[in-house]
């Protein structure tokens, strides 16, 4: 029979975790894609732009949902039981308190192990391709504007004007990426664009001359002719995010740990983002903390869900969301504490798993009696 119900629970607590999971990621994403909306629609968007975008966004937030969505799911399954006189029933065949919470607390050792592993291996990964995704999206977007240089890396672009139809009129590009032989194009007109399956962009002009300029001495100057012109340069570089935009969520834990290594060793840290190791040091702490609040999570949710009694989905919702707000402005209190140096990183972000745990002491013991009949 306990066996029976231990599948039963998990497979309940796994449902409404699911559930729960596909709420929270839709209110995430209702707060993102909206921002992104923008760049899609300048470019014209395609399907894999669009799945791109979903796939990092899920990549984010997975490390926050993954914990939520279980608590969720817990206190909807005990609160379910609790109104529906399970736990009665339970008490009556003799069964007590660790029937429901050691299947909970295995299922929520699990659910930490994959959230860890989205917080050390995937969501890092999943910032960095974001970002260099909105900067994809924002350089296919690019135009020329009339009267107007722009610069693309080591190229500088100018036109007169442009026609309704996108063509450009009086064109001059300034190509300076080769210091040994730059150019100096000028072209009647012409058409840019962005080659997606190349990642270059793209000029087809028409009517003028390529200048060759002499650098150093026994070069001579060129002027070359031409009808028709294709030119263009590769865009990839203007994808990727430089190094010193990278802040600690978007590095990996080794490198989190080589730059507190060399804080530690007396380096500057001036090539970075963020100056101040203990930045670095909350993100390390909060990689291991988060995926593990599965358990206290686990250790409130049954004593608090198995002590509704009526409209178990409506309270259980509204638990969560209470609860999960408590835990995330705890966390950012401390996080602003040790920023302000008033705490050490470790204590910082393990202090709302430790609160969770003393509430959930509290919880257990007043209720082991209403489940055990002690």
């Amino acid at each position: 029979m306990s066996r029976t119900l231990t599948f039963l629970l998990l497979r309940e607590v796994l449902a409404y975790s699911a559930l729960g999971g596909a709420a929270v990621t839709l209110l995430f994403l209702a707060g993102n894609v909206p921002r992104h909306i923008a760049n899609l629609v300048a470019i014209g968007f395609s399907a894999p732009d669009v799945v791109g975008l979903f796939a990092t966004l899920l990549g984010v937030v997975g490390t926050y949902v993954a914990p939520i969505a279980f608590l969720f799911g817990v206190l909807i399954t005990m609160g379910r039981m609790a109104s529906d006189r399970e736990v009665l029933g339970m008490q009556v065949c003799g069964l007590g308190l660790p029937t429901l919470l050691l299947p909970t607390l295995a299922l929520a050792a699990a659910i930490a192990a994959l959230t860890a592993y989205l917080a050390h291996e995937v969501e890092w990964r999943a910032r960095r391709e974001m970002r260099g995704l909105a900067r994809g999206l924002a350089t296919r977007g690019t135009t020329p504007e009339p009267g107007q240089f722009l610069r693309l890396g080591e190229r500088v672009i100018y036109t007169r004007d442009r026609t309704q139809e996108g063509d450009l009129q009086g064109v001059m590009i300034s190509d300076q990426s080769d210091p040994a032989r730059p150019l100096l194009i000028l072209a009647e007109r012409g058409s840019f664009g962005f080659d997606d399956a190349r990642g270059e962009f793209r000029f087809e002009l028409e009517g003028g001359e390529v200048h060759v300029e002499p650098v150093g001495g026994g070069q001579e100057y060129q002027r070359i002719s031409f009808a028709r012109l294709d030119y263009a340069f590769d865009a990839r570089s203007f994808f990727a995010v430089p190094e010193s935009n990278l802040r600690p969520y978007d590095m990996p834990d080794g490198e989190l740990r080589q730059i507190l290594a060399s804080a530690a060793a007396g380096d500057s840290l001036e090539a970075y983002a963020q100056r101040e190791p203990v930045h670095y040091q909350l993100e390390l702490q909060r990689r291991w903390a988060l995926p593990l609040a599965s358990i206290p999570f686990a250790l409130v949710g049954v004593p608090l869900g198995i002590r509704v009694r009526r409209g178990a989905r409506s309270w259980g919702a509204l638990l969560c969301t209470a609860l999960a707000l408590l835990y995330y402005l705890i966390t950012s209190f401390g996080r602003q504490l040790s920023l302000d140096g008033v705490l050490p990183a470790a204590v910082a972000m393990w202090a709302p798993n430790a609160l969770f745990s003393l509430l959930a002491a509290a919880l257990l013991l007043r209720t082991r009696a209403l489940v055990d009949g002690t």
